[in-house]
């Protein structure tokens, strides 16, 4: 009777025990859903808007019943707590967010849990590379940022909008003071989208996606701040994101650079009238976004997967596009009401990558702002 109940106690250990990556990988997806239940919880850090994630996952925590935890944390700090952690047998992280462009720094497969993209029920219609960055198939997008630009439609109509970089000009040049927009990222990357994207439209013969800077790349830039010099007195130069779009809802300017996401979140937080639009003019403006991962020693790798599978599904996509604002990853999402129609996504393109991204702004205040 002891040995029977000894042998019992010993397999509701080993139940209740994480399960081991290879053995995830050849569970089915009902298998892991039920080891996921059995781990019970899992911890996610994510290092924006942790307050509203956390009623999000509300949602998952009924569906499932398992907790989800959100610890406060910066982006820098979770990071450098991954890389911190990676030789430990047992970290603390079980799901973290990243952006596309940290993939650049890193190597997935050596700190990763993966790929996921063949164990996710809905993993072959994901996107794994974003922002310049490639996953590799370990950290599914679940974020998009677009930039574009907010206008005013108590001041502008849809049919005025410049469009083109020459209707622009000529917006500048018969509306003078009424663009707004930041000049460094300190205040945020929406002013320095639209820098990237005149500066591209005036000079496409560089490879902005390889990042290579050099003086004899960044001679190459002349066309694009002789343009900004040409209308300097016609834009007004802000000082962040959020000005930016206090001095749009005021009646100051028609029109600012902007971020979707940035501009829904304001609206549903009634910080900014629900009839301020944002789009992304025909010579197109960079997009950016976010994944998530689980690290490699993640002890709830089963609760992982089955948060991941529920923050890229197209039902959490369009929930977050009709909370966030943020550009949905899954195609099943419904895109009907977000603020940029989904006409204008194409319109996008992928920021320059470093250290040209940084060069290129640095030579906006030389050239431009200082001049």
């Amino acid at each position: 009777m002891l040995k029977k109940l000894a042998i019992m106690s010993i397999a509701a250990i080993a139940m209740a025990l994480p399960a081991h990556a290879q053995e995830l990988n050849s569970m089915s997806w009902d298998q892991i859903v039920a080891q996921a239940k059995k781990e019970g919880q899992v911890t996610w850090f994510q290092w924006y808007f942790q307050d509203r994630f956390r009623e999000q996952v509300k949602a998952f925590e009924t569906e499932t019943g398992i907790k989800v935890v959100i610890p406060d944390g910066s982006h820098d700090a979770n990071l450098n707590k991954l890389l911190a952690e990676k030789d430990r047998p047992d970290g603390d992280i079980d799901v973290l967010s990243l952006a596309g462009g940290d993939l650049n720094k890193i190597k997935p497969e050596q700190l990763f849990f993966g790929p996921i993209n063949m164990l996710l029920p809905e993993g072959s219609k994901l996107r794994y590379t974003i922002e310049g960055g490639d996953s590799k198939g370990y950290a599914p997008a679940f974020w998009g940022n677009q930039a574009g630009i907010a206008y005013n439609p108590d001041r502008i109509q849809e049919a005025e909008l410049p469009r083109t970089l020459d209707q622009l000009a000529a917006f500048l040049e018969k509306n003078p003071g009424e663009l707004g927009f930041n000049a460094d990222w300190s205040g945020g990357g929406s002013g320095p989208a639209l820098i990237e994207a005149v500066t591209r439209s005036l000079v496409p013969d560089i490879d902005y996606a390889a990042g290579v800077s050099s003086p004899e790349i960044l001679n190459k830039l002349t066309p694009a701040w002789d343009w900004f010099n040409q209308h300097k007195n016609q834009f007004v130069l802000t000082a962040s994101n959020a000005d930016s779009i206090t001095r749009l809802t005021s009646g100051e300017f028609k029109m600012v650079a902007a971020y979707e996401d940035f501009v829904a979140g304001l609206q549903n937080k009634g910080e900014v009238p629900k009839n301020v639009k944002v789009y992304v003019p025909d010579f197109k403006m960079p997009g950016g976004g976010n994944v998530v991962t689980i690290p490699a020693n993640a002890k709830h790798k089963a609760a992982a997967l089955l948060l991941i599978n529920w923050l890229t599904s197209g039902k959490t996509q369009t929930t977050f596009s009709r909370e966030f604002g943020s550009a949905p990853q899954n195609p099943n999402a419904d895109t009907s009401k977000s603020l940029i129609p989904a006409s204008e996504r194409a319109n996008s393109f992928i920021w320059a990558s470093e250290p040209l991204d940084s060069d290129l702004l640095k030579q906006f205040a030389e050239h431009v702002t200082l001049k």
